[in-house]
């Protein structure tokens, strides 16, 4: 899991100001949270009856085990990612006040 301690790396001010000018952003989305959520989850909830017709099934539950540990995950990792921005930024300020 090498690629979340890069992206840690990649947490600064300086890292960001690089992707937004020389990154491609993402696609244009104007749906709202929800539809984005449901829209998936619809999808594969039918590909999953394909296979079992239970409602309750262990693929389902499984499946939204599996999303909400991602979600926890990358939220801590966004949390995390915040406040070394925010690390940075205060560096930031600081040098320039150490040249002034």
């Amino acid at each position: 899991m090498n690629y979340i301690h890069e992206i840690f790396e990649k947490a600064t001010i300086r890292g960001i100001a690089d992707y937004l000018l020389f990154g491609k952003g993402p696609d244009p989305d104007d749906r709202s949270y929800e539809e984005r959520l449901e829209e998936p989850y619809m999808r594969f909830e039918k590909a999953v009856a394909k296979y079992d017709k239970n409602p309750a099934s262990e693929l389902l539950d499984l499946s939204n085990e599996i999303t909400s540990e991602t979600a926890s995950v990358y939220m801590e990792i966004g949390m995390q990612i915040g406040i070394l921005l925010m690390q940075d930024m205060f560096n930031n300020i600081n040098r320039e006040k150490a040249t002034d």
